[in-house]
């Protein structure tokens, strides 16, 4: 999933759960920060360091293209974050591949329920741990591991309704580091491309999805799980989305086709700005919403509170692995 979803249908679900609109910003925002929560400076140690200083203990939930070739911190980063384990299969590679609805996903479910809202970290735990459950749907049958267990073949996509089959290397970006990446480094979803998170696709592979997937069903079926969490710790009854609401995402996960994230994110933009969504209490917070990395990064107490949820997932999904057996997460760097 993308900016699109994470920031902006996790804000529409935000004020449909009654958060009000500066709440509902910051769970946005902390959701889609996870994705753009890199290292910038990967050959100096200066802005570590000023973290430090700060009481800030900086842990990454993102790679560059960069990170992914040299493969340096790729499971800590890919396995908590993008590609929660299933924990189901036989060997541990295939423990390893995500899943919805799966044991951690369950578990995690319940994590976010017992949020609290008197925990002033209230609103990074949510967005965190709501950005990693929602990425089960996009994600599911893939792992964070450099592993044949992500391969992908005859893979076919359309927009329209009928199946056309394309040559994997037409959907690959044409630069050379796609193309290594992708040869070298069965990493995620890599051979998929960008399949799996364009909420208007529909497609399939010669392994999975063999019956076609249409991503705007998995989106729904995961903002329907989002949303009863949002429902369940902002203490309104549990109703679940209304038919309308269902049909106003539906709407846009179909609606939205464009490759570029940043014009889908506008399209949602735009919508809640009108309030096509409908809040009962819309106001200049809806109006003038955006997505922005500084909102949380730039504030040195917010960065604080953001991180600490970040290692605190870590470390849970770490205790969890731990528990099936599985110890991959806090090794120094493998060359894998």
């Amino acid at each position: 999933m993308d900016l699109d979803y994470h920031f902006g249908t996790v804000y529409v679900l935000s004020r449909w759960a009654d958060f009000g609109s500066f709440n509902a910003r910051t769970i946005a925002a902390s959701s889609q920060l996870v994705d753009d929560n890199f290292d910038t400076t990967p050959f100096s140690d200066a802005e570590e360091k000023k973290n430090i200083a700060r009481g800030i203990q900086v842990r990454y939930s993102c790679q560059n293209v960069w990170g992914n070739i040299s493969g340096k911190g790729n499971e800590d980063i890919w396995i908590p974050f993008h590609f929660l384990p299933g924990l189901q299969g036989e060997t541990e590679a295939e423990k390893l591949v995500c899943k919805k609805h799966s044991v951690m996903a369950k578990r995690l479910k319940y994590r976010l329920y017992d949020t609290k809202l008197d925990n002033s970290n209230y609103v990074f735990r949510l967005g965190v741990g709501m950005h990693v459950l929602a990425d089960t749907w996009a994600h599911q049958e893939f792992a964070g591991i450099n592993n044949a267990v992500n391969q992908v073949k005859d893979l076919l996509f359309s927009t329209q309704g009928s199946m056309v089959e394309k040559m994997l290397d037409e959907m690959l970006d044409s630069t050379f580091l796609s193309k290594v990446l992708d040869l070298v480094m069965p990493l995620g979803h890599a051979a998929a491309v960008h399949c799996p998170d364009m909420p208007y696709l529909w497609w399939k592979s010669g392994e999975r999805f063999t019956g076609g997937r249409k991503n705007w069903d998995e989106f729904l079926d995961a903002s329907e799980e989002l949303y009863a969490i949002l429902q369940h710790v902002s203490g309104v009854p549990e109703t679940g989305l209304t038919m309308e609401q269902r049909d106003k995402l539906s709407e846009c996960f179909k609606g939205f086709q464009s490759e570029n994230i940043d014009r889908r994110y506008g399209f949602w933009i735009d919508r809640i700005r009108e309030n096509y969504f409908g809040f009962k209490d819309f106001d200049d917070g809806d109006r003038n919403v955006e997505y922005s990395i500084g909102l949380i990064l730039n504030d040195m107490n917010w960065r604080k509170q953001f991180y600490d949820e970040v290692n605190d997932h870590f470390f849970w999904v770490k205790q969890q692995l731990e528990g099936s057996g599985i110890d991959r997460l806090g090794k120094k760097y493998k060359g894998y």
